[in-house]
């Protein structure tokens, strides 16, 4: 594990004073014109926490789950020296970090025919310079959940940092690997606002894993993780909760239906199992059918010789369904 300064810290927590003079902000344009107080930023890991069940000192917000990825990078591996293990298909992000950090990244394959998690093979791919295995469940753009035995035998195994990154984890949420943070002090998950929470556009994610794993990101991360605007937004949605539980149940109902009418199509030659908010579809022409549809104004994913198609409104389901008719019928 890279050590960090002695003399790096957190950052500190303003003094609560009637006149703020402290912090060369401007008077002007309330409440904008003020940092992000950490006494919101507080509360907003305590109620988020309180629902998830996950101690406030066990959570650190951040801009996005790049960011995250990036994060827990420049904490624990260190350039031109140490190296990354990722399972393969997977999302661009973990290599993209790695690249950009200057630590070499390693691939390690699903399995070929549905995508399963291989601890031996992650395991393998292993050597003595790496510091962290990245594994996303629901797998991105797979949409399949990674077996949980096979993580824990993993954290087992490995003695760096294991990051589950769990974005899509609001579609199964009784499938979290979470209850493993009380025996492994080396998990790290990942939560992202992006999807089941509807907040893609303000770009808010999660770092969950012990407080000296936290403590060690929040030395390294910036002095206000995330902005004012984000904070209301998000402390508002942890209030209004069960909106987000109703479009959870939407979107998996609505997957099922797109799923089952898929099947039918003759050109549909595997539809692969899905936990998340989308599907990955195999057509006999996968790139005429992406093409077909962008020509009809629907956007797709094309992605190892499939289509991730996400799961939108009924309306747009239906124009989806609807095109790939005309073109298949």
């Amino acid at each position: 594990m890279k050590q960090l300064p002695e003399n790096m810290k957190a950052p500190r927590i303003r003094p609560k004073a009637k006149v703020r003079l402290d912090a060369n902000e401007s008077p002007f344009n309330t409440p904008f014109n003020r940092y992000p107080d950490e006494k919101n930023l507080g509360e907003l890991k305590h109620n988020w926490g309180k629902h998830e069940r996950i101690p406030a000192s066990c959570i650190y917000f951040t801009h996005g789950t790049e960011e995250a990825v990036d994060l827990l990078m420049r904490v624990y591996a260190l350039p031109n020296r140490d190296s990354v293990v990722a399972a393969e298909p997977t999302r661009s992000i973990y290599k993209r970090r790695a690249i950009i950090n200057r630590v070499e990244y390693r691939e390690a394959a699903l399995k070929e025919n549905d995508f399963e998690l291989d601890a031996e093979r992650i395991l393998e791919a292993v050597s003595e310079t790496t510091k962290i295995i990245y594994l996303c469940s629901p797998n991105s753009p797979t949409g399949n959940l990674l077996d949980a035995q096979s993580i824990e035998t993993i954290l087992q195994l490995f003695e760096g940092i294991v990051v589950v990154d769990e974005s899509y984890i609001d579609f199964v949420p009784h499938k979290s690997i979470l209850p493993l943070l009380n025996k492994y002090k080396n998990l790290v998950i990942l939560r992202s606002f992006s999807h089941a929470w509807s907040m893609a556009g303000l770009h808010l994610a999660a770092i969950v894993g012990y407080p000296e794993v936290i403590k060690n990101v929040s030395c390294v991360g910036l002095v206000h993780p995330i902005s004012m605007v984000v904070e209301d937004a998000a402390a508002r949605m942890v209030k209004n909760r069960l909106d987000v539980d109703k479009w959870v149940r939407q979107i998996v109902d609505e997957r099922n239906k797109v799923r089952l009418a898929l099947s039918d199509l003759p050109e549909c030659k595997h539809i692969y199992h899905s936990d998340a908010n989308f599907l990955l579809v195999r057509f006999a022409d996968t790139m005429a059918i992406y093409k077909y549809l962008l020509k009809n104004g629907i956007a797709t994913l094309p992605v190892k010789g499939c289509l991730r198609i996400t799961i939108g409104l009924p309306n747009e389901n239906s124009a989806l369904l609807g095109a790939l008719r005309r073109r298949l019928g």
